[in-house]
């Protein structure tokens, strides 16, 4: 099958795996998981996690917080184009007493 043919999800599946394969020292995944279903969510999570390079960095940017809120070690806020948050997750919700997309929700309010 080409990947014209395949679905939004499959074809995120095969991009993903096949940047995971690198071994590279920075991933960059823009909003690796919008438009996905649950079931893709989660295979792609797992993919990004049981696939970087040891040593390296991986960067997700995402509005879907609470979607990859349990494998993040720090998260950064930017609004405007300014950092308004750089933390480990873990001091975030016990400074707040809220998660990560909690938290998120509050510092975004409309």
């Amino acid at each position: 099958m080409s990947i014209k043919k395949m679905s939004k999800g499959t074809k995120e599946k095969v991009q993903l795996i096949l940047t995971m394969s690198r071994q590279a020292d920075v991933y960059v995944l823009d909003e690796p998981i919008a438009g996905v279903d649950p079931a893709a969510r989660d295979y792609i999570l797992r993919t990004i996690i049981s696939n970087y390079a040891e040593n390296s960095l991986v960067i997700i940017s995402t509005h879907l917080i609470a979607d990859v809120e349990s494998v993040l070690d720090e998260a950064i806020f930017i609004k405007e184009g300014h950092i308004v948050l750089h933390k480990n997750v873990d001091a975030i919700r016990e400074e707040t007493g809220m998660s990560v997309d909690g938290y998120f929700r509050e510092v975004f309010r409309c």
